[in-house]
């Protein structure tokens, strides 16, 4: 199966990926930021052009017709955000609430609703864990 995962920076992707590989033995493709994430991106630094998102769409589409796919949708509120951003001594270099916007939209828009796992990463990465276990299952077992 293919797990995808998408968020905004600091959003807990990576550790979640870590996490979860070690919770299944490692029997999953993961993907750290899948296509949605690309082209919201490349429209936040106006680096977007057509045939780059014809070339994510293409991408997404190609997840969403193999049906064996669990996309995890990583959210966190914005002053969690911050908090991760300044402990790791970063800025953010956009709108983060206009990215998480943006973000909503192009995942509801792309891939099924079955499929998505939406997060909220300001729960235990152990709790994180357990939801996208029990979503994996429904998914494999088609039972959503």
């Amino acid at each position: 199966m293919w797990i995808i995962f998408e968020g905004l920076d600091k959003a807990g992707k990576t550790t979640l990926e870590w996490e979860l590989l070690k919770a299944t033995n490692f029997k999953h493709v993961v993907i750290d930021r899948g296509p949605v994430g690309y082209m919201v991106l490349d429209e936040l630094f106006d680096r977007s052009t057509k045939l780059g998102n014809q070339n994510y769409i293409h991408q997404a589409r190609k997840a969403l017709e193999s049906g064996d796919y669990l996309v995890i949708y990583c959210k966190v509120p914005y002053e969690i955000a911050m908090e991760r951003l300044a402990e790791h001594s970063e800025d953010c270099p956009y709108n983060y609430k206009y990215a998480q916007q943006r973000y909503n939209t192009e995942v509801n828009h792309y891939y099924k609703s079955n499929y998505v796992l939406e997060l909220d990463t300001s729960q235990s990465i152990k709790k994180c864990v357990h939801l996208i276990v029990k979503k994996l299952k429904e998914v494999q077992n088609h039972e959503y």
